[in-house]
Formats: structure tokens, C-alpha cells, sequence
């Protein structure tokens, strides 16, 4: 039976910071369009990381001086060149650019299959599989916290982690398929509709 997380084990905890946007630029159909290799199956095609690498700092860390402005320009910089994930550390930054991306297809969640966070494109995919080898490695619960204000992206975006979840384990369990499924259950229950965002959720989830 697996412990649950304690504060000081190693990647016990994980940050995903979602921030809404108000329009997206050009360049996402251009990163659209090369993600999708122009074709529509995944086949055994290679991922072409220009799509999710290129404008800015990918690691804020890295940043020459780590301020609001610093960090604020840098998401700019990135999000203007069509890339809505960067991080700082382990914790991975979405700006949400309210619009669908081809960029989580069965090969890019592929390509972030056993990778470290670091040697690959911040992504969704990079924290999911991150916490699920450490939950392997070290026998313990693992916990990844999504926050952000309304309209950030963070139901999509923990629909997007348990699907590389579910895909990257061995087998589909009912039960899985259940967390899967129980969103848009939940939102029928809870959700409004705000300034930002048409399907608000009004209350926290904790998938376990």
C-alpha cells in the first residue's frame, strides 16, 4: 500500500500555475501545422521539438535577473512564439491561449515517456510522467497541485494529465475510466458561467 506524500520527499509535490490569456498570436497555427506534420495520424513519426521549443527561456530559473517584470516578458516572448508552457523548476506555467492545440498527440506523449523534466520541452506530459516514475521509484503517493484564477486552463488541463496517465500505464482499468469520465459530471453540477470563462468551475477536485 502506498503512504501518502509527506513535505521533504523528493518531487513529492508538483506545481502547475495556469494563467488565462486574452487572444492567441498567429504563430500558434503555424506550431499547430507543424505538430500535426501536416497529416492526421501519429503513426511512428518522430517529434519534431521546434513546436514546443524556440522563443524565450524555457526555465525561468535560468532567467539573468528572476523578477515579475522578468518572468512576465519572458511568458510574453514565449507565448507570442506560439509556446504556452514554461516553467520554473518543477513547477510548469500555462498561459491558456483559448484555443485547440495539436500538441498533445499520442507521439509528443510518447516522446515525454521516462524523460527527466529538463531534458525535454515544458509540458503537461513532463510533470504527469515525472510524478508517476517517482511514485514507481520511491513507492509513494504522489501529488500534483493545478491553481490558477477562472478561465486559466486548470480543468483542461487535469484532463490532459490523466489522460497521459492512463495512456502511459500498462493496462485501462474501469476505474480509471471512471476519473476520466467524471468531469463533465461534476461541471454539470457546479459550474457558471464568469467574465472569463463560459464553464466556471465553482469548487475545488481532489482525484485521488
Amino acid at each position: 500500500r502506498r503512504q501518502p506524500a509527506r513535505v521533504g520527499d523528493r518531487r513529492q509535490q508538483r506545481t502547475v500555475a495556469a494563467s488565462p490569456s486574452a487572444q492567441a498570436p498567429a504563430a500558434f497555427a503555424m506550431a499547430a501545422s507543424a505538430a500535426d506534420g501536416g497529416g492526421g495520424g501519429d503513426g511512428g513519426k518522430a517529434v519534431d521539438w521546434s513546436v514546443l521549443r524556440g522563443a524565450g527561456v524555457e526555465d525561468m530559473v535560468k532567467l539573468p535577473e528572476l523578477t515579475v517584470d522578468s518572468i512576465l516578458a519572458n511568458l510574453k516572448t514565449r507565448f507570442d512564439g506560439g509556446l504556452i508552457y514554461s516553467s520554473v523548476g518543477t513547477i510548469l506555467v500555462a498561459v491558456n491561449p483559448y484555443q485547440q492545440l495539436p500538441i498533445y498527440s499520442t507521439t509528443i506523449a510518447n516522446s515525454y515517456n521516462n524523460k527527466r523534466m529538463g531534458d525535454v520541452p515544458p509540458h503537461v506530459f513532463a510533470v504527469a510522467d515525472a510524478a508517476y516514475r517517482d511514485m514507481l521509484d520511491f513507492q509513494r503517493s504522489q501529488a500534483v497541485i493545478i491553481s490558477g484564477e477562472s478561465g486559466a486552463g486548470k480543468s483542461e488541463t487535469t484532463k490532459l494529465l490523466l489522460q497521459y496517465l492512463s495512456s502511459v500505464t500498462a493496462t485501462h482499468s474501469v476505474v480509471e475510466q471512471k476519473i476520466l469520465e467524471s468531469s463533465p459530471l461534476l461541471e454539470a453540477f457546479g459550474n457558471c458561467k464568469t467574465v472569463n470563462n463560459n464553464n466556471s468551475s465553482r469548487f475545488g477536485k481532489f482525484t485521488k
